[in-house]
C-alpha cells in the first residue's frame, strides 16, 4: 500500500489519539507514516517528538517552517477551537491537503470561511465528527431512508455529563477549553458536535428555519480553581434549543458539561410509524482511538453504539426491538466479513486517508465539512437567540454571522499572523 506521510500541527492531548489510531491503523496494515510535527510549546513539542520517536530537525515550533517541506502528503490540526479557521485555511493555501479538529469552527461565519477554502485553494478538507462514522449512524439513516419510520416529525439532540468542564473540572484537558477567546464556546461546540451533526447527517441535512435558544453558564465554582486554572471570564456550561426545519421537523436541543442532575436522557428520532432511541453515540473516536491494552486518550471507556427500534406493526401491536450496532460487536463484526470494504466508513482517519489515496471520491465519502458547517450553523443560532431572547431565523443567522477566528497568536518566537478571507453570506 502506498505510503501517507503526516504532518501534525497541535502537539496537545487531541493529537496522542490521532497517533493512536494511525498505530492501529499500522497494525493493521497500512502504511501511515508521520513525517513532521508542530508545536508553539517548546517542551510539548520535545516530549511529542520523544515520545514518538521524531528527530529534532522534525519538529517545528513555526508550523509555517514546517509547511514549507515537500515530503508530506496531508496535515492534521489538531489546535483549539478558534485556531482551526486561522490554521486550517493556511494549510490549504500551502499546498496541502487538511484534516482538521472538531467543532469546524467557533462560529458559523468561520466554518463558511474554511469551507469555502476548499474551492479558492483546490484542496481537499476532513473534519472530525467520530458520531457519523459507524454501524449506528448508517443503521438509522438507511431505515429513516426507507420509510420505516414513516414521516419523520421530531428528534431530540442530547449530551450530557454530570460534571465535566474540560480545563475546571477535569485538569488534564487544557483550560483552553473554558478561554473565551481560544475555546470560545461550551458544550454546545465541544460535545454538540457529535450529537448535532449526527441528527442532521442521519435525518438527511434537512433545512433549517428558526431556531429558539438559551446559554447558561451558572454551573457552581470556586476561586480557587479559578485562580488555579487561569479563568477569566465564564464560558457556557449548558446550551438548549428548539429548532423548526422546512417540511415539518423540529429538534429540541439540549447539551451540558456540567449540572446538578444524574439522568437526561438519549437522542432520539421519531415518526408516523416508529422510533429510533440512540445509546452511547460514540464521541472519543471509536476502537482504532483506543490503544492496545489501554484507556482512551483523554479517558472514557470505548463507547458501544446503539439503536432501540420502537413501532407498531399492521395489526397496531406495539413493538421494541434492540439493535446492537457497534464496530466491535457481534453485529459489526459479521458486516466486515461480508462487506469489507466498509471498514472506511467507520473511521474518520481512516476515510480521510482513503479519500486521498483515491478509493473514495467526493461522491462516495461522507462530506464531513459540509456537516460541520450545517452544525455550525445551528449552533449560531442557539448562540445568537440566546444573545438576543427570541428566535431568530435561518436568513438573520447568515446576516449576523460574524468571523472570530483568531488572526494573531503570540508565540515564544513572536507573533503569527494568520490572513484568510472575510465571512461572506450566501
Amino acid at each position: 500500500m502506498k505510503e501517507m506521510r503526516i504532518a501534525i500541527i497541535g502537539c496537545g492531548m487531541i493529537s496522542h489519539r490521532h497517533m493512536t489510531v494511525i498505530e492501529n491503523l499500522n497494525n493493521l496494515g497500512y502504511n501511515l507514516k508521520v513525517v513532521a510535527a508542530a508545536e508553539i510549546k517548546k517542551d510539548r513539542l520535545e516530549a511529542w517528538g520523544k515520545q514518538y520517536g521524531l528527530d529534532e530537525k522534525d519538529l517545528y515550533q513555526d508550523f509555517r517552517e514546517m509547511l514549507k517541506r515537500d515530503d508530506i502528503d496531508e496535515v492534521e490540526v489538531c489546535v483549539h477551537n478558534n485556531l482551526h479557521t486561522s490554521v486550517a485555511t493556511a494549510v490549504m493555501a500551502a499546498g496541502f491537503p487538511c484534516y482538521s479538529e472538531k467543532p469546524m469552527a467557533a462560529s458559523y461565519a468561520d466554518a463558511k470561511i474554511l469551507y469555502d477554502a476548499q474551492k479558492k485553494y483546490g484542496q481537499k478538507l476532513a473534519i472530525q465528527i467520530s458520531s457519523i462514522y459507524n454501524p449506528q449512524t448508517r443503521i438509522a439513516k438507511e431505515m429513516i431512508a426507507e420509510g420505516k419510520l414513516g414521516k419523520v416529525y421530531h428528534a431530540r439532540s442530547v449530551g450530557h455529563r454530570r460534571q465535566g468542564r474540560p480545563g475546571y473540572d477535569m485538569p488534564f484537558f487544557s483550560p483552553d477549553f473554558i478561554d473565551p477567546k481560544v475555546g470560545v464556546h461550551g458544550p454546545l461546540f465541544d460535545l454538540g458536535i457529535y450529537h448535532l451533526a449526527q441528527m442532521l447527517y442521519v435525518l438527511g441535512m434537512p433545512e433549517l428555519e428558526s431556531v429558539y435558544g438559551f446559554q447558561s453558564c451558572d454551573y457552581w465554582t470556586d476561586p480557587a480553581i479559578d485562580k488555579l486554572v487561569g479563568r477569566t471570564a465564564p464560558v457556557e456550561d449548558l446550551g438548549v434549543g428548539l429548532a423548526r426545519f422546512k417540511g415539518g421537523l423540529s429538534m429540541d436541543i439540549y447539551e451540558d458539561w456540567a449540572i446538578h442532575m444524574e439522568d437526561i436522557g438519549s437522542s432520539f428520532i421519531v415518526g408516523s410509524k416508529g422510533g429510533l432511541k440512540f445509546t452511547d453515540v460514540d464521541q472519543t473516536g471509536g476502537p482504532m482511538a483506543v490503544p492496545a491494552g489501554g484507556n482512551i486518550v483523554g479517558g472514557g471507556k470505548l463507547q458501544l453504539p446503539r439503536l432501540t427500534y420502537y413501532g407498531v406493526d399492521d395489526k397496531a401491536r406495539l413493538f421494541e426491538t434492540q439493535l446492537d450496532c457497534a464496530i466491535g460487536d457481534i453485529t459489526g463484526q459479521q458486516e466486515l466479513l461480508i462487506h469489507p470494504e466498509m471498514a472506511i466508513y467507520n473511521d474518520n482517519q481512516l476515510q480521510w486517508y482513503s479519500y486521498l489515496w483515491g478509493d473514495l471520491t467526493d461522491e462516495t465519502r461522507i462530506d464531513s465539512p459540509y456537516i460541520a458547517m450545517q452544525t455550525a450553523f445551528l449552533s449560531e443560532g442557539v448562540v445568537l437567540s440566546s444573545e438576543l431572547g427570541r428566535s431568530v431565523t435561518a436568513d438573520e443567522i447568515k446576516a449576523m454571522a460574524k468571523s472570530i477566528a483568531l488572526r494573531e497568536q503570540e508565540a515564544d518566537f513572536g507573533t503569527i499572523k494568520y490572513e484568510f478571507d472575510d465571512y461572506k453570506a450566501d
